[in-house]
């Protein structure tokens, strides 16, 4: 076996033209920015400064496409851009329907949304289009995740010693606001009454406790597409979850786990073991709804006693947007208090268009992959907390995750294991 060097020019030199870039350097530049990205910690006063950053990683990436060598670890990314092609046509809506209204402070609005947030998501796609890349961005992403949730289960085990909301060492930005910092460096939001105490919620990375249980989730399946499969980090992303006390966050994980684990289809045959795992999986996906609607403390049932304010907002808002379905599909401004927290009630705000397209934008890519893939699992985690909980408008790292797992299964066919990484161009002597 001999390696076959790059073909001399005229002058000598190799083939590659340009300057060198570093083949890390584009992921980690991604890895950098998502702080600032919204719906994340630093996203609604620096969401600038995110686009920016994935813009720039996305240039490098497409500088080094002149490298022989990483256009041969170029991996397909048609559902990646499908997401994409969706999720801009969403934006055209909002667009034409501001244009439509004569409301130029609106119009302004959508424009800089559609620059943050689709050609933030554009951005992360033309990165993760190199394998490696998209490796590194995932596997990044998962250790992020894991280390915030380790140092939440530090803080939770000073509480133990020192009383819960005890080893405040100072306030960071979220979501607008200052909050609560932790040792060794656990940030909170807001509080929730737990058997009469008053706990913190883990908020991480998110503007708030419920994106954080939203990407505990989706790390703990994305985590087994890059290869970390060990019970102990996902134990430690679980009690990442468990610390957001967020509702819809439980309740999605695990029914969207039982989906995964027992009829999500595999790249095999159906056969008769398969058809035995999907059947037990319709009576495991019942149970998992059970739980999620009765476990303590974070069962849906739980909430009625513990966050009922909360959790009468949020019906409100859903209820307009079915009634908005039947009366006004086309949108215009709300009244009522956290329009928009959800797809639902978006058809009230956004317009039913807007809310069809998004949803295309994630079940497009999952059909024209068959359902098959731990990427299937990524999307209904984003797609019911959008659904239920979240509001899916300016939230560019929620699709963005998509568009990482999609491109990790199109680069790994055999779903069960992790893409490889790229060999060097060989032939046989």
């Amino acid at each position: 076996m001999i390696s076959v060097p790059e073909p001399p020019t005229r002058d000598g030199m190799t083939s590659r033209t340009g300057p060198r870039v570093p083949a890390g350097l584009p992921a980690g530049i991604v890895l950098l920015a998502v702080p600032f990205l919204r719906p994340n910690l630093l996203g609604e006063q620096l969401a600038v400064v995110g686009a920016g950053l994935v813009g720039v990683a996305a240039l490098l990436a497409l500088v080094r496409r002149g490298d022989p060598a990483v256009q041969a670890d170029l991996v397909p990314t048609r559902r990646a851009w499908t997401l994409v092609t969706f999720l801009g046509l969403a934006y055209v809506w909002l667009l034409l329907r501001a244009a439509g209204e004569g409301s130029g402070p609106n119009l302004q609005s959508v424009l800089q949304d559609v620059v943050l947030t689709v050609g933030s998501v554009a951005g992360v796609a033309t990165v993760c289009r190199e394998r490696r890349s998209a490796r590194w961005v995932a596997t990044g992403f998962v250790v992020i995740i894991g280390v915030m949730c380790a140092s939440w289960i530090v803080t939770a085990l000073l509480w133990g010693v020192l009383g819960v909301g005890g080893g405040q060492i100072g306030q960071v930005p979220v979501g607008g606001s200052a909050q609560p910092l932790y040792l060794p460096f656990t940030v909170t939001y807001s509080e929730q009454t737990v058997f009469g105490v008053a706990f913190p919620r883990f908020t991480g990375l998110g503007r708030e406790s419920g994106w954080m249980a939203m990407y505990c989730a989706v790390a703990y399946f994305v985590a087994r597409q890059v290869g970390l499969r060990r019970a102990g980090f996902g134990l430690v992303l679980l009690l990442g979850l468990i610390g957001c006390i967020s509702t819809s966050g439980f309740g999605v994980f695990v029914v969207v786990w039982a989906y995964d684990q027992f009829i999500r289809p595999r790249a095999a045959g159906i056969g008769l073991k398969g058809y035995l795992r999907q059947l037990f999986g319709v009576v495991a996906l019942g149970l998992a709804a059970w739980v999620a609607v009765t476990a303590p403390v974070l069962g849906l049932a739980a909430k009625r006693t513990q966050n009922v304010m909360s959790l009468d907002e949020r019906n409100r808002a859903t209820e307009a947007g079915w009634n908005a379905l039947f009366t006004d599909p086309w949108g215009g401004a709300t009244s009522v208090s956290q329009g928009g927290v959800n797809l639902i009630s978006d058809i009230g705000v956004n317009g039913l268009p807007f809310v069809v397209l998004v949803l295309a934008a994630l079940l497009v890519p999952v059909a024209l992959g068959g359902g098959r893939g731990r990427s299937t699992a990524v999307t209904l985690v984003v797609l019911l907390t959008l659904l239920l909980a979240q509001p899916a408008g300016a939230s560019a790292w929620a699709f963005a995750v998509c568009v990482v797992a999609f491109t990790l299964d199109d680069a790994a066919p055999d779903d069960e294991s992790p893409a490889p990484e790229p060999t060097a161009r060989v032939v046989t002597a």
